[in-house]
């Protein structure tokens, strides 16, 4: 399905404000981030006092992550295979299709933002895939990291654990 620019622009802050709205319903605080020119808006994981929260830093994504991705939450891998400075440049596969990635980390917030850069492959499946930004966040232990992204077909969740 391919939706005129307008309409995806008038889905993208549909989406934003739902997110806003549910943010602001659930007592989150919300924070407001810029990702390459594209205005990112995501809730604050609020951790318990009682659980102890590993520090993270850029090296702390080194490695293969396992999870979810995108619409219909098909599997997926992340390999984040280089790190230069606060920028870690990595792989995402999914269905056959392997999609380059680079990335910053906000360690103070426990944050990662990336960009999806090339396709170097489509799945067998697939007659295109739509490059996405995303955001997410670190789970206390460091293991887990949750987030959204958005592509031409809209939001759509993810999430990957650490091997």
């Amino acid at each position: 399905m391919r939706l005129s620019r307008a309409a995806r622009v008038v889905s993208f802050f549909g989406a934003l404000a739902i997110g806003v709205g549910a943010a602001y319903v659930t007592g989150w605080g919300t924070k407001e981030a810029v990702v390459r020119d594209v205005q990112v808006s995501y809730e604050i994981y609020r951790i318990p006092a009682t659980e102890e929260i590993v520090p993270v830093e850029t090296e702390s994504l080194l490695g293969v992550w396992h999870g979810k991705w995108d619409h219909n939450d098909g599997g997926c891998t992340i390999e984040i295979d280089r790190i230069s400075g606060e920028t870690y440049y990595g792989t995402l596969r999914k269905e056959g299709a392997v999609i380059a990635f680079a990335g910053t980390l906000d360690a103070a917030e426990r944050r990662v933002f990336f960009r999806e850069l090339k396709v170097i492959k489509l799945g067998p499946e697939m007659s295109e895939w739509s490059l996405g930004t995303n955001t997410g966040v670190f789970s206390p232990d460091g293991r887990t990291l949750t987030g959204t992204g958005i592509d031409k077909w809209g939001t759509y969740d993810w999430a990957a654990s650490k091997d």
